[in-house]
């Protein structure tokens, strides 16, 4: 089979949608990389599939699989444009029998005969205000914007929808009214550099000054858009710190601009400053050290389609507190305190639960490892092959079903 995957996003900072495409697109383009006969549903190995991967070449630098891979970057095009006007006309040149998109979204035009996949991670898109607060990121409405006009056009002619939890499934179906025998609920993995990191950490990375993490911590990720309820988690941690037995601070990851963020002023006004301190973004070996290092990790999201960051911080080590809705309580598998996210009181009180008991925090972290360890990338790529090899052999028996009629 000859596959194309829509790569852009690897070239992105690497959260949720980016580090989806750089696992998959990477294991499934290694030499030898897992993928063998086994995975098939027909007669052909997927060993032989071409793939050619639109995006830039420099993501994927441990990528070898010789001629069976051909890499054409789209270059700084706004993905928009390139998406609906440039890989439609790539897509007929490079003569594909699958295109994949992987990032939720796809070409309103394709060619016919093209099988067309897409991962589909979530529709909080689609969801009404009143649900999920909108961002105030410019950049942020404008790409829900544009999956709002685009996701349930490609959805409906899609041959086949990949989502990456059960939660994500009903709601693809209860929104988009996709057929449930069309959609596949395939789990992502977990990035190997996170378990290495567990056990005993090493001293703190230069990238965070050194000294100035020597002591305890609680680990929260922080983000601009509102569902990832990091005011919340302030306020929380605010109302409660001097019940910690080591009076534990607070350590806020993954906002790059965070001076200029409400979280930062939110610490300022709560006379926090001396708690709390603003990591910034971090590139992933050093997010592992901070996951293993942390006294606990604290996601109180108010939606998720998967949820990377509970899965990290559990094969870190770390014990989670996290929300009890969406596809969180999913992912967590009863190895994590589960919160109501739009509960402070409920966030707060779990943080006294947990750092005041020993006992509850080493059996979270072996449940924890425990659970993360479900979560395998060679058993992503595996069932993706399978989806592949589903439509490849469909579209055999139909060119058969159609030699015989002829005669």
């Amino acid at each position: 089979m000859r596959i194309g995957i829509d790569a852009h996003f690897a070239s992105y900072e690497l959260r949720g949608i980016g580090k989806y495409v750089c696992q998959l697109v990477s294991r499934l383009i290694q030499t030898g990389g897992g993928v063998g006969h086994q995975y098939a549903k027909d007669d052909r190995n997927p060993n032989e599939n071409e793939y050619v991967i639109y995006g830039d070449p420099r993501a994927f630098p441990e990528s070898t699989a010789g001629g069976r891979v051909r890499f054409r970057d789209p270059g700084s095009l706004p993905y928009p444009l390139w998406e609906q006007s440039v890989l439609p006309v790539w897509t007929y040149q490079d003569r594909l029998e699958i295109l994949h998109c992987p990032a939720n979204t796809a070409p309103l035009a394709c060619l016919s005969g093209v099988k067309l996949v897409i991962t589909i991670h979530d529709v909080m898109y689609l969801l009404p205000s009143a649900v999920l607060a909108a961002s105030k990121v410019p950049r942020q409405r404008l790409g829900r914007f544009y999956r709002r006009m685009v996701v349930p056009r490609v959805a409906r002619r899609a041959d086949r929808i990949i989502t990456v939890s059960e939660f994500s499934k009903q709601e693809i179906v209860e929104y988009l009214a996709i057929p449930p025998d069309r959609i596949r609920v395939i789990h992502e993995g977990v990035n190997p550099c996170f378990a290495a990191r567990a056990g005993a950490p090493p001293l703190p990375p230069k990238e965070l000054g050194g000294a100035r993490l020597d002591s305890p911590f609680i680990l929260t990720l922080g983000a601009d858009d509102p569902r990832k309820n990091t005011l919340a988690a302030i306020r929380a941690y605010a109302s409660r710190w001097r019940e910690f037995p080591q009076q534990e601070r607070l350590v806020i990851v993954g906002l790059r601009d965070w001076r200029s963020s409400a979280a930062y002023r939110l610490v300022g006004e709560m006379g926090l400053s001396d708690r709390v301190w603003f990591a910034g973004y971090v590139p992933e070996e050093v997010l592992a050290w901070m996951y293993a290092s942390a006294r606990c990790f604290l996601y109180p999201t108010r939606y998720e389609g998967f949820g990377f960051p509970v899965l990290e911080a559990m094969a870190c080590g770390a014990p989670v507190i996290a929300s009890d809705g969406t596809s969180v309580s999913e992912i967590a598998g009863g190895a994590a305190i589960l919160v109501d996210p739009s509960s402070e009181k409920s966030i707060g009180a779990a943080l006294v639960r947990l750092l005041g008991d020993e006992a509850l925090r080493r059996e979270l972290m072996q449940r924890g490892s425990a659970q993360a360890r479900k979560f395998d990338w060679r058993k992503t790529v595996e069932q993706t092959l399978g989806v592949y090899a589903e439509l490849a052999a469909a579209s055999g028996r139909r060119a058969f079903a159609g030699q015989g009629s002829a005669r």
